[in-house]
């Protein structure tokens, strides 16, 4: 895949026709995006997503109907999706990982104790560099990037059930390699 810098966004050089036209609806696309990030850096970052989404969807889109509130209507449940993971008190890898051993009771955490997290934490990241492509995919995209299942099997276009068993494998394979650490 050939990026090349147009100035402000990164684009597939291709020359087809829908970029084209989503390109024509990229200014309107960022003022949007600024209103609803407040944002510049953040703006520019839903824009880019959005009219890269919407190149991959190109096929799901109907000509009858207005490309600008198409882009709208998808640039509005993208930056509802960021701000739902965002919200979401989600557990990560590093928390499942780190906490597996709950004390009984709750306390913030010394110095001492979050150095020796932020080490376990590099020790598990390079395990999970270790692990095989098919699993090592999954478990970035779920607990560092917060895909749900649905997304990642967009993403990486497989099946939702294989998602979840590639995951179960993956988290399965880590905790056996993180125990012989340990």
């Amino acid at each position: 895949m050939v990026f090349k810098d147009t100035g402000k966004f990164l684009w597939k050089s291709v020359g087809d026709e829908f970029l084209e036209r989503l390109q024509q609806h990229q200014r309107y696309l960022f003022h949007l995006a600024l209103r609803l990030t407040g944002n510049t850096e953040d703006a520019k970052d839903l824009t880019q997503e959005t009219l890269w989404q919407a190149h991959r969807k190109s096929d799901k889109y109907v000509y009858e109907k207005s490309l600008k509130a198409w882009l709208r209507t998808m640039m509005t449940n993208r930056f509802r999706d960021q701000k739902r993971k965002k919200s979401l008190n989600m557990v990560t890898l590093d928390d499942a990982l780190i906490q597996s051993d709950p004390s009984p009771t709750t306390h913030t955490s010394s110095v001492e104790e979050q150095v020796e997290q932020k080490i376990l934490l590099e020790k598990v990241k390079k395990e999970i560099d270790k692990l095989p492509e098919i699993y090592r995919r999954v478990i970035i995209l779920r607990h560092f990037h917060g895909l749900s299942y649905a997304e990642i099997s967009e993403e990486l276009s497989i099946p939702e059930g294989t998602v979840k068993t590639q995951l179960f494998r993956a988290r399965k394979l880590l905790k056996e390699r993180m125990s012989h650490k340990f």
